[in-house]
């Protein structure tokens, strides 16, 4: 690290708040509208597409790859659109209102019931090449749109610590926003007779489409209208090579730290079987809706006021790894108990409301440090794009975002293909009023042996993650004094006549 001094100005600069209750919420409010869409398209489309549309699950692997094909050469190539646009005091800005209304009505298509072949087989095909025609210009449009966002992380407010509280109760409202529409099994419970009444559930995708299309419109507006960007740097015109623009990130150690535990933990991923889960051996797929609520809201809570409290306290890199060693104990404890014969035996089916609260108990504990992990990934990753900008001079906020998204989707493909793998292997039945014993037996255990896997190795890469609160502090110093030295010489520079 270089040895300049941090500066009174400097460090008042840190101390001051510069994020009104007002904004807060207004970030707040976006945040969570924002992940009700992402909620339905990444968590809900595999459920549209075996619950609602009687599609074989293990079908939705190859549309999944065919997507992460697609975000792999357009997701890189919007970070570097997004990075080497003109600006002065502005640079996310306006991409929410170019984008609101074409993505709106994309997103609304994706999720229509269109039958368009009698035959099963032809039908699962034509509906696979109608998504994945829809989502040729959904992918771009809503990369540039969340890269827009993500980028508030660093430019909302110059103070560090105040940046980890406003990313931490960001976090918690997006997790909010997913879990709204995460809901949509729990709805099928109230207002559905059972698996086979299709019927039903698709009303009920229906309403939560048009709901979900109105919520992503008002979060455009917020964000356009209420939401201040105060560090945008550097204030020139920023024309970087393409190329160059990705060496970057080479040298970005903290930023590869966190793709490489994302890829792990999204290469060992128990996939979305939870919902299965409810269904048969709890007997209750509403359930899965109160477990978030009752065991999940509260966590979060908790989890959203002990994380900017943990970064005053503690480095980032010890909370990741006490998080996780806190998950494994309750995680191993839950999966030893929940096979053993009695009252909380979930290798079968087991109705009784004590399998459910004990569950639920279980969510809660293991929720706290896995939203107090979560929330600190979002602001170490706010300080991988410092620590970026800091070893090469530029700020690449654009590619950072943009390509830890691409590495999320190709982590939810793998995610979703998991689930098909998963369910194909145990004997799954889609749509079945029951499933054997065999597979309500893996339901429970295969899922939870690759979760304690995958949180053991997803943790190793922060072993490596040296970068101390003094030290994140020496390279803001050393950026706004380099900013400061380039807005003086460009203010020096004569101008050109016209």
């Amino acid at each position: 690290m270089e040895n300049t001094v941090i500066d009174r100005e400097e460090q008042q600069q840190q101390e001051v708040k510069h994020v009104s209750v007002r904004e807060q919420m207004a970030f707040n409010a976006s945040a969570l509208l924002r992940d009700m869409s992402r909620g339905l398209f990444i968590g809900q489309l595999q459920t549209f597409w075996i619950m609602v549309m009687g599609n074989d699950a293990l079908m939705m692997g190859p549309l999944q790859v065919l997507q992460r094909i697609w975000d792999g050469f357009t997701d890189p190539a919007v970070g570097a659109y997004f990075d080497r646009q003109t600006y002065t005091t502005e640079k996310a800005r306006r991409f929410f209102k170019k984008t609101a209304i074409p993505l709106t009505v994309l997103l609304v298509l994706m999720f229509l019931p269109i039958r368009f072949h009698a035959q099963d087989s032809i039908n699962v095909l034509l509906h696979m090449g109608f998504i994945m025609l829809l989502y040729l210009p959904f992918d771009p449009m809503e990369s540039l749109n969340g890269t827009a966002f993500h980028s508030y992380y660093n430019s909302i407010t110059p103070n560090v610590q105040e940046r980890n509280g406003v990313i931490a109760r960001s976090r918690m409202f997006s997790s909010l926003g997913g879990a709204a529409v995460g809901g949509i099994p729990m709805i099928f419970g109230w207002f559905t007779s059972g698996p086979d009444d299709v019927a039903g559930r698709t009303r009920i995708f229906m309403i939560a489409v048009a709901v979900v299309g109105v919520a992503f419109l008002l979060y455009n507006l917020l964000m356009y209208t209420q939401v201040k960007e105060r560090i945008v740097s550097p204030p020139q015109t920023q024309q970087q090579k393409i190329l160059r623009i990705f060496r970057g990130l080479l040298k970005n150690r903290l930023f590869l730290i966190l793709v490489l535990s994302n890829t792990i933990g999204g290469i060992i991923n128990r996939g979305g079987t939870d919902v299965f889960l409810f269904e048969y051996n709890l007997g209750d797929i509403s359930w899965h809706g109160y477990v978030g609520l009752i065991g999940g809201f509260p966590a979060l809570l908790i989890a959203t006021w002990l994380m900017p409290k943990l970064c005053q306290w503690f480095e980032k890199r010890d909370i990741v790894i006490g998080s996780s060693i806190a998950r494994l104990i309750i995680r191993g404890t839950f999966l030893f108990m929940g096979t053993r014969p009695g009252m909380f035996n979930l290798t079968g089916v087991n109705t009784a409301m004590s399998a459910r609260l004990f569950f639920t108990a279980s969510a809660f504990l293991n929720e706290i440090p896995n939203a107090v992990r979560g929330q600190l990934y979002w602001s170490m990753l706010a300080d991988s794009v410092d620590y970026g900008e800091w070893k090469t001079g530029k700020r690449n906020d654009g590619v950072v975002y943009t390509t830890e998204g691409l590495m999320g989707k190709l982590i939810g493909s793998v995610g979703a293909m998991s689930t098909g793998i998963i369910l194909r292997t145990l004997g799954f039945v889609e749509q079945a009023p029951a499933q054997s014993a065999r597979t309500m037996h893996g339901l429970f255990v295969v899922p939870m042996v690759i979760e304690l896997i995958s949180i053991t190795c997803s943790t190793i890469p922060f072993f490596f993650w040296n970068v101390t609160r003094k030290q994140h502090a020496q390279v803001i110093a050393d950026i706004a004094a380099r900013n400061e030295t380039v807005a003086d010489t460009a203010a020096e520079e004569p101008v050109e006549a016209a």
